[in-house]
C-alpha cells in the first residue's frame, strides 16, 4: 500500500480554509438568528463649524447646541434601523461601528487638511464585520449651505444632526450589507434614500429619508 504524506502547507492551508468556512457559518447563524450590535459614537474632540461658516449662522456652535447635535444625531441611527434586529451601541468593539470625527489634522500655509476627503467612508469585512466614520466639519458645513431660504438657527442646528445621523445610516448599511453592498446602496436614482451615494444635497439635512435598494437585503438578513 503506498502512502503518501501531504506536504505541511497544504495541510495548513486547508486547516485554515475550514477555519474560514468555519466562522463564516457561525457568522451566518448569527446574523440570521440573533441581534447585532452596531456602534455609534462621537470622539472625545472638540466639535466647531468653520469660522466662514459660524459668520454665516451668527456664531459658532455652543455647547447646548452640540449636544442637540449629538442627540438627533443618534436618533436618525436608531430610527433607520429600529425595524431590524440591530441595536444602536457607544461600543467600541461592536460588530460595526461608526464615529464621528471632527477636527483638522494638520495646519499648513493656512490650509487644513482633514482625516477624510468625504462626508463618510467604511472599511467594509463582509461576516467579519467592518469601521468607518463620518465628518462633522464636512456635513455641518452641508447643513449651512443647504438651509431653506429664512432658515433659523436652531432649524439648521437640527439639519446639522440629521445630516450626520443619516451619513451615519449610509455607512453602517455599507458595512451590514457585505462585501456586495454596492450593487444595494450608493446609487443616484432617489436623492431622498439613504442609500443615495452624496452628502452634498438637501434631502440629506432637510426633509425625510427614507429606505430603498438596500432594504429587501436587509430585511432579508436582520429582519425581526
Amino acid at each position: 500500500m503506498t502512502c503518501v504524506r501531504a506536504s505541511a502547507n497544504v495541510v495548513i492551508g486547508a486547516v485554515a480554509v475550514l477555519a474560514a468556512a468555519g466562522t463564516s457559518a457561525a457568522i451566518a447563524w448569527r446574523a440570521s438568528s440573533s441581534t447585532i450590535d452596531a456602534g455609534f459614537w462621537w470622539d472625545d474632540a472638540p466639535f466647531a463649524v468653520s469660522a466662514d461658516d459660524a459668520v454665516k449662522i451668527g456664531g459658532p456652535i455652543t455647547a447646548d447646541e452640540l449636544t442637540r447635535i449629538q442627540r438627533l444625531s443618534r436618533g436618525e441611527v436608531e430610527r433607520a434601523y429600529q425595524d431590524l434586529r440591530v441595536t444602536v451601541t457607544d461600543h467600541h468593539d461592536a460588530f460595526w461601528r461608526i464615529s464621528v470625527i471632527g477636527e483638522p489634522i494638520t495646519i499648513n500655509r493656512n490650509h487644513s487638511t482633514y482625516p477624510f476627503a468625504m462626508a463618510g467612508q467604511s472599511h467594509v469585512f463582509g461576516p467579519l464585520g467592518g469601521f468607518g466614520s463620518v465628518g462633522f466639519l464636512v456635513l455641518a458645513h452641508n447643513a449651512i449651505e443647504y438651509a431653506p431660504d429664512g432658515a433659523s438657527r436652531a432649524e439648521i442646528v437640527d439639519g446639522i444632526g440629521r445630516g450626520i445621523g443619516r451619513a451615519a445610516v449610509h455607512e453602517l448599511a455599507h458595512q451590514a450589507l457585505g462585501t456586495d453592498n454596492l450593487s444595494h446602496i450608493d446609487n443616484r436614482s432617489d436623492e431622498h434614500s439613504y442609500e443615495y451615494s452624496s452628502a452634498d444635497r438637501s434631502a440629506q439635512y432637510y426633509g425625510t429619508l427614507r429606505w430603498t435598494t438596500a432594504w429587501p437585503v436587509l430585511a432579508k438578513k436582520f429582519g425581526k
